[in-house]
């Protein structure tokens, strides 16, 4: 119920002329006044929902980042270069502590007396044999690679024969006078590392050199076949 604004009639809320003095009335329209009252009234982008789906927006993402680093990593440690690589880092750590370090080897050769430091400087290569790859030692490949080594042929071609004989990844396919042509039958990765080292010699004096680790699973697991320093 209102009143007129003329006469104080009484008139019902939609009346627009008083029926006494005949007044016409204001607007009572407020739509526009609940409106913005709603809309006031509606949660802003501080509101603690929203908020609360920020932070946990942040959060996976966070996750989703760490868990990517953390698969490269896992990735990347679990490479066959990796694998061989920290072959070669325990054995020097263990000769270090003086540990026992044959496990870590494929072959007989002297350990260094005293490891004091040691550090990876690069990969110099890396091979992989299928057990199928053969090799000719014939007069042509004398002349090529090892002439300055070998005085004569004969002499280098014996050696090889001699050698081939007893190695056990190999199978002599040929052997006569002109050549002798072997299979290698090694199936696996090889690995070549180089270290900067420090070590003592047999008086006890300090001496820095350079090795170059050769690291294979030709037996299955990764093992030090050999290594040669300058």
């Amino acid at each position: 119920m209102k009143s007129c604004v003329n006469c104080d009639n009484p008139l019902e809320d939609e009346s627009l002329y008083c029926n006494k003095c005949g007044a016409k009335q204001e607007s009572s329209d407020t739509s526009d006044d609940t409106s913005e009252k709603v809309v006031a009234e509606l949660p802003q982008d501080d509101s603690p929902k929203k908020k609360l789906l920020t932070t946990r927006t942040v959060i996976y993402g966070i996750g989703v980042i760490l868990f990517l680093i953390l698969s490269a990593f896992t990735v990347y440690f679990s490479t066959p270069e990796q694998k061989a690589k920290r072959v070669v880092e325990a054995y020097l750590s263990d000769l270090q502590k003086g540990e026992y370090v044959d496990g870590y080897k494929s072959s007989s050769f002297d350990d260094y007396l005293n490891v004091i430091s040691f550090k990876y400087v690069n990969t110099k290569n890396s091979l992989e044999y299928d057990g199928n790859e053969v090799t000719t030692y014939d007069r042509e490949y004398y002349d090529k690679y090892v002439k300055e080594v070998y005085p004569t042929f004969e002499e280098f071609l014996q050696r090889e024969k001699e050698t081939y004989l007893e190695d056990k990844y190999s199978t002599i396919l040929e052997n006569d006078s002109q050549k002798i042509v072997v299979r290698n039958n090694r199936v696996g990765k090889s690995f070549r590392f180089l270290y900067d080292m420090q070590v003592t010699n047999k008086l006890g004096t300090p001496v820095y050199k350079k090795v170059t680790f050769a690291v294979d699973n030709f037996t299955g697991e990764y093992k030090i076949s050999y290594y040669t320093d300058f």
